[in-house]
């Protein structure tokens, strides 16, 4: 009964001391680039569409979305990915509405991807300012899909 005690307590310990397994890989970052490159089609799409105040917004959707990829990208160099660029993204012809609505869907995954990494060790603090970004993504999709739709 006591070794079972001991080799209980050991394995907690052995949790509670062990390194979070968090890091992002390779792969999960190419992932979030590849989607952060169709989310900006998305919105250049829209920008090329929409007009006056709306187009506005899609087009500084688009120019932040750019430079997410491009944080991402630097991610993935720094967790050791190297320099490669993904294929490019199919352009989009469909209307705005249902363009607004998978966007608005595809950023709210893409919170909770990101606040999921922001206990990373190396990169949480970014992950958490991607995060509140893609939240404030998030409420200029539903404006604009409210006054278009």
């Amino acid at each position: 009964m006591a070794n079972e005690n001991q080799d209980v307590e050991r394995q907690v310990w052995q949790r509670v001391f062990a390194q979070p397994q968090t890091k992002p890989e390779g792969d999960d970052l190419r992932m979030l680039v590849l989607s952060s490159l169709e989310a900006a089609g998305a919105y250049r799409y829209l920008a090329g569409i929409l007009t006056g105040r709306s187009r506005e917004l899609a087009r500084r959707l688009w120019e932040e979305e750019q430079e997410t990829t491009a944080c991402l990208r630097g991610l993935h160099r720094l967790s050791g990915g190297g320099k490669e660029r993904p294929k490019g993204i199919s352009a989009i012809q469909d209307r705005p509405d249902k363009v607004l609505e998978k966007c608005y869907h595809r950023a709210r995954r893409t919170v909770t991807e990101y606040t999921a990494r922001t206990v990373d060790s190396e990169f949480g603090s970014v992950f958490r300012r991607l995060a509140a970004k893609e939240e404030e993504h998030c409420a200029r999709i539903a404006h604009l899909l409210g006054s278009n739709g």
